[in-house]
């Protein structure tokens, strides 16, 4: 049987169920009898609302049978949509970061400037939604002159578990970072509190331009993390007294700032850095071979043997493997506990000459020409 078309008449019915707190509790066919006299007293210019609200449906009706649907029912225009926003905000994150690299390498403080990275750890992921809930935070504040200069981590209690998903997190914290889950998980419960104080350590390496145009606080992390990132972020942020704040942090993607830098810094010393590319700096962040190097995650992962997960063992380790790949092309000397894990020897040694970015310093059997 056909389904019937919507007509002026039953768009009425509706709107009068809506907003008619009678009309509410009387079925279709009820409301309908009841509404059959009222429709008969009503002129054209009364029913001329219906009629276009009607023609409407009817228009949308045959729009949508004529969409092309994937397996879920989401529409393909919607997909190349979202696909299209997608690949202009990746277009964007990397002119941004090209612009960064760009602006310090002009003003002569490419050794000085400041970058921030951040990890998560989570509890588990909603099932029908981008939404992961948020089990440990971590950031750190980097620059190659001087390493990492702070660091903020800290343990993440939301209260409780996504409803239903207990198990997922049971199994998702058994094989990675092992954090007991709510309500016996550790750390900070008000969310809202946390929320500002970390916005607040990000800002604080904001310069005075950045605070007088009110720019967005810009933080760095793995391709991999950074959806986990995003929506952390905006799981902690909606426990706030404002949302507003949610759109003060951007995330980016940390091994294409990292191939910016190495890009950069080779050109700044006169070595080809054609063979550079985004393939390469991924290849050395999956080698992590800072992954094992003990006293730089905290004392839970410490004691539970799991500092490979460590959300302050990852910010650590991204921040060596920077300085290890860049600093010794600018002669830049590797400082303990800043640019390497303490009990790590560097493989080149620096000839200090009048500027760190003097051409004078040299390094040995490190490779470094070659990257």
């Amino acid at each position: 049987m056909a389904q019937n078309k919507p007509n002026a008449f039953m768009a009425f019915v509706a709107d009068w169920r809506a907003c008619n707190r009678f009309g509410r509790g009387l079925s279709t066919s009820e409301a309908v009898a009841k509404c059959g006299p009222i429709w008969e007293g009503m002129s054209d210019r009364e029913r001329g609302p219906y009629k276009s609200k009607a023609k409407d449906s009817n228009v949308l009706e045959r729009e949508s049978k004529t969409e092309r649907l994937n397996c879920p029912g989401v529409a393909f225009s919607k997909m190349q949509v979202e696909k299209n926003e997608a690949i202009d905000a990746e277009l964007q994150m990397k002119r941004n970061i090209k612009r960064i690299v760009l602006k310090a390498t002009n003003s002569m403080k490419l050794e000085e400037e400041e970058f921030l990275f951040v990890s998560f750890n989570y509890f588990t992921k909603a099932l029908n939604g981008d939404v992961y809930q948020p089990a440990e935070l971590s950031a750190c504040r980097f620059s190659l002159k001087g390493g990492i200069s702070s660091n903020y981590s800290t343990m993440i209690n939301p209260g409780h578990i996504i409803f239903g998903q207990t198990s997922d997190a049971q199994d998702h914290s058994r094989t990675t970072h092992k954090l007991p889950l709510p309500p016996n998980a550790m750390g900070e419960k008000n969310l809202g509190n946390l929320y500002s104080d970390t916005l607040k350590w990000l800002s604080a390496s904001n310069d005075e331009e950045d605070e007088q145009y009110d720019h967005p606080v810009i933080v760095y992390t793995t391709p991999e993390l950074m959806p986990v990132v995003k929506s952390c972020f905006r799981y902690l942020a909606c426990e706030g007294d404002t949302d507003k704040h949610a759109k003060k942090i951007i995330v980016y993607d940390i091994c294409y700032l990292f191939l910016t830098l190495k890009k950069t810094v080779l050109d700044l010393v006169g070595v080809p850095s054609d063979h550079m590319n985004i393939h390469v700096t991924n290849s050395f962040f999956r080698r992590d071979f800072f992954e094992f190097s003990s006293g730089i995650a905290c004392d839970y992962h410490e004691e539970v043997d799991r500092t490979k997960y460590c959300t302050k063992s990852m910010v650590l380790r991204w921040g060596y493997m920077i300085s290890h790949y860049i600093c010794g092309d600018l002669a830049i000397p590797l400082q303990p506990r800043k640019h390497v894990p303490i009990e790590v020897k560097h493989s080149y040694t620096v000839t200090p000459g009048d500027s760190s970015l003097a051409l004078d310093g040299t390094s040995t059997d490190s490779g470094y020409s070659g990257y």
